[in-house]
């Protein structure tokens, strides 16, 4: 099954985020953009909660599989390194909550 996500960043025009969750990747504007497989899972999550904050702690769960992780800084690293990769910043942080991708499901 595969998820397209319309993504409105701070700039006027829209960039459209298509994620193909069979072939494992991601497009922006139609372009395959370049995702390790954490990257990919950290999206892929981020996409299933659209708009809503995720914590830390939920994302270790899920994307990484940890159950117990304590305390690490490796979400962060990887929304950052997501950040830069995507081009744009549709992913928010929300203070004391986690992050959340600010997106508008298209189909």
């Amino acid at each position: 099954m595969s998820t397209k996500l319309s993504i409105y960043p701070q700039e006027d025009s829209p960039a459209l985020l298509a994620i193909d969750e069979d072939e494992k990747v991601a497009y922006v504007d139609g372009a395959p953009c370049d995702l390790t497989h954490q990257e990919f899972s950290l999206l892929q999550e981020l996409a299933q909660n659209i708009d809503r904050p995720v914590s830390r702690a939920e994302l270790l769960r899920q994307a990484w599989g940890y159950v117990c992780p304590g305390e690490t800084r490796t979400v962060d690293v990887h929304i950052q390194r997501l950040r830069k990769k995507l081009g744009f910043s549709s992913i928010e942080t929300v203070y004391r909550q986690g992050y959340k991708l600010r997106a508008q499901a298209v189909c």
